[in-house]
């Protein structure tokens, strides 16, 4: 089964977005990830804050990626290229492949933003919180006006402890915003009824690299 990756990575001081260096690694890694599964990787830069950026990747399975790639002396040299550069905040794996979420493409030739909503389940509310998100879904969808939207579970979990996250396509993060005053936003809501927590963000694809 085809697994997405999202990787959070935090620019160490005096790296920036622009600089040559970040550049010229995250290029490297990218077409190294690339050659080794055959599939198509992008790097985000989040807005609500430019110091994080993620790597949005699909592998042919959770053994893949952290059994055979990360261990392997290639991936260590890319880590070492980077270790003055930046820094792993956190890594997650879900049970959905790229087919089956937004275009990174589409977001990145229009210059849109994506939307990632970290949905935290309450204990034992799985199957309600799913039911009620394909139940009301249509209201989000219907909604976002740059595409299908698209999510997955969480693999490699903390625990007993379920998270779902979605990604959805927009023009600007003002667009999204706006979903809350829409009638279509109460009956998308009662999904927060099964949730401890969610935590949305916003990024845009890094289309130079």
């Amino acid at each position: 089964m085809a697994v997405t990756e999202l990787a959070l990575l935090r620019l160490l001081p005096a790296t920036t977005i622009s600089t040559s260096a970040l550049k010229a690694s995250l290029a490297k890694a990218k077409t190294a990830m690339q050659d080794y599964t055959g599939r198509r990787f992008y790097f985000l830069h989040q807005i609500e804050d430019p110091t994080l950026i993620y790597v949005f990747g699909e592998w042919e399975s959770l053994t893949q990626h952290m059994d055979a790639f990360i261990p392997s002396a290639q991936n260590q040299e890319l880590l070492d290229a980077v270790k003055d550069q930046l820094a792993i905040e956190g890594l997650v794996h879900l049970n959905v492949g790229h087919a089956s979420l937004p275009s990174a493409d589409e977001v990145g030739a229009a210059d849109n933003v994506f939307s990632i909503g970290r949905h935290f389940v309450k204990a034992g509310a799985k199957d309600e919180f799913a039911a009620a998100f394909e139940a009301n879904k249509h209201a989000l969808q219907d909604y976002a006006t740059q595409g299908k939207i698209g999510g997955g579970w969480r693999v490699d979990k903390d625990g007993n402890k379920e998270e779902w996250v979605l990604f959805c396509p927009w023009k600007n993060v003002d667009e999204h915003i706006g979903f809350v005053n829409t009638q279509g936003f109460a009956e998308y809501s009662k999904i927060r009824e099964y949730v401890d927590g969610v935590d949305i963000k916003h990024a845009k694809v890094i289309k130079e690299i």
